[in-house]
């Protein structure tokens, strides 16, 4: 292969020839229990109607209404009792009453609840305040879902809501995406663990912690094979330790080494590697350059800046979309439009990624401004940030209250 530098990629184009060489990950069967988080693998169907039998919506007495609306003070006698989970066995018949709670299972005959509040019991009659019309207070059987019923799809994330939807819905196992695993390396001697007191001419390794909590968050489990040394064949002698301790990876992300410096050797190790393709290795885009994307022994392979901003940018513009590529999911992300608060320069040829404030006038107007530093390796600057003003290459100048794109960050990332 040509050490000549290859002309800087476009970042769709690289992000589709990462997208390209993924594919989903195999679908596992688990309990409701522990599906919290997951990602669907199949669509969800209702095993059962909710709720399965007509009920109560309210406190009061369930009665038995014909065509006219029951009159005041038409009096009604009570015959029971009904509660959630305890069933009245008898038949409501015209001129009776039960007595209801919130929840229960409407008796049968009866088709309306008077409510408490417009009801006067006296002498086991109850005397209604209020005329009573068929239906009212009374939830229908299926009225939230009916068996049958789609009530999520494959690739939906069982979010605190959806899980407890699924549960209700009566499925007790489940079909979903096995969590991707993820190797994660970072390169550089002058790298310590978080929790370790760096010493002269050391930096604690941030980056392992963000990326832990962006492939988590994204539904991957991340495997922090640690630091390697700054000398060739380091890389691919942990990869291949990992191999034989039984590892088996949808992806392998690295951060640092990527450039083409004296004492970077992510490239070189990745060249010389055997069954090893190098796709490209550096990208149009501001912050992040030096990024590279190849295919190692059969598992993708990206390998990202070590400057914690440009690792950072580059976590969300690369490493949640190929994430989702593994789990079905829809991988582009979802852009949005916002209005400049401060004026912009023109921009060069590579697509600029602006950390950015975005805040909203009383009328609902969204506006993002740029934070006054924007240097990658100002890791407090980018946690100030909540969207990425992506700028394209070569993009005119824009003025204050011009519309631009911008990415959200997570609130989680």
């Amino acid at each position: 292969m040509s050490d000549k530098p290859p002309p800087l990629m476009a970042v769709e184009d690289a992000l589709a020839h990462i997208l390209d060489a993924l594919h989903q990950t195999e679908s596992e069967i688990i309990s409701i229990n522990d599906a919290a988080g997951r990602v669907l693998a199949e669509d969800i169907v209702a095993r059962y109607s909710h709720p399965r039998h007509a009920i109560s919506a309210m406190d009061g007495y369930a009665v038995a209404v014909s065509d006219a609306p029951i009159d005041v003070s038409t009096p009604l006698e009570v015959i029971g009792e009904a509660a959630a989970g305890h069933i009245f066995s008898g038949t409501v018949l015209a001129g009776q009453a039960v007595r209801i709670f919130t929840g229960a299972y409407m008796p049968q005959g009866s088709n309306a609840v008077l409510i408490q509040e417009d009801a006067d019991l006296k002498d086991g009659f109850v005397l209604p305040t209020e005329a009573i019309k068929t239906g009212q207070f009374v939830r229908p059987a299926g009225l939230d879902f009916e068996q049958g019923d789609v009530i999520a799809k494959a690739g939906d994330v069982l979010n605190a809501r959806r899980w407890a939807l699924v549960g209700l819905s009566g499925n007790a196992e489940i079909a979903v995406r096995k969590r991707p695993l993820v190797a994660l390396l970072s390169s550089g001697d002058e790298l310590v663990s978080a929790g370790s007191q760096p010493e002269a001419g050391q930096l604690i390794n941030s980056n392992s912690l963000y990326l832990r909590q962006l492939i988590d968050a994204s539904g991957g489990t991340a495997i922090d094979l640690g630091i390697i040394a700054d000398k060739a064949g380091a890389l691919t002698q942990t990869l291949d330790r990992a191999r034989k301790a039984g590892y088996s990876f949808d992806l392998i992300i690295s951060t640092g080494g990527a450039s083409v410096g004296n004492h970077d050797h992510i490239h070189g190790d990745l060249q010389d590697a055997s069954d090893t393709a190098l796709t490209f290795w550096k990208i149009a885009m501001r912050p992040g350059k030096p990024v590279l994307f190849a295919n190692w022994q059969g598992t993708a392979f990206i390998g990202l800046p070590g400057n914690p901003v440009s690792a950072g940018v580059c976590g969300l513009v690369f490493i949640m979309p190929a994430l989702r590529k593994l789990l079905g999911q829809p991988a582009i992300q979802e852009t949005h439009t916002a209005y400049l608060s401060n004026a912009l320069p023109e921009n060069d040829k590579r697509q600029d990624y602006l950390r950015a404030r975005i805040e909203e006038d009383n009328t609902g107007k969204r506006f993002v401004e740029t934070l006054n530093r924007q240097d990658s390796s100002m890791l407090n600057m980018f946690t100030q940030a909540d969207v990425l003003i992506i700028r394209p290459p070569f993009a005119p100048p824009a003025g204050s209250g011009e519309q631009v794109q911008i990415l959200t960050i997570p609130g989680q990332i």
